[in-house]
């Protein structure tokens, strides 16, 4: 301890935002920073964040499907019961789950996972029909 006007260091930080849909190029790039620490740089990073670009179109397009995939469902299940399908009674619609893939995460809030490239993307429609004798 001995104060001097001597400067011992300098710190640089410095923060990229990079908006691109050539991803692959960032992740190259983001593995390149182990050549400025073989250079004796202390380089202090962050995994890069990967987002869908519009995932609202997403959504629509995936609530559509699950309704369709539910009217399916119940028609089987009331072909089986010897009953017919009626209308739709009520119908909610989930939330959007964004995750890694293979992933078994699910979240009452919906989740958005921005740790990889690729990523699966699941939604829940809940349907209520009515069911006619045949």
């Amino acid at each position: 301890g001995q104060t001097t006007r001597e400067v011992a260091s300098y710190t640089l930080s410095r923060t990229f935002f990079v908006t691109t849909g050539d991803v692959d190029r960032v992740m190259q790039t983001a593995g390149q920073v182990t050549q400025l620490i073989e250079e004796g740089v202390l380089v202090i990073s962050q995994s890069p964040a990967y987002y869908y670009s519009d995932p609202a179109p997403l959504k629509v397009e995936l609530m559509g499907l699950a309704s369709k995939d539910a009217r399916g469902r119940a028609e089987e299940i009331a072909r089986s019961a010897g009953c017919k399908l009626g209308q739709v009674r009520a119908a909610y619609m989930g939330v959007l789950q964004i995750t890694r893939p293979y992933s078994t995460d699910v979240s009452a809030e919906g989740i958005y996972d921005i740790s990889t490239i690729e990523k699966d993307a699941q939604a829940v429609v809940t349907v209520t029909f009515q069911i006619l004798d045949e």
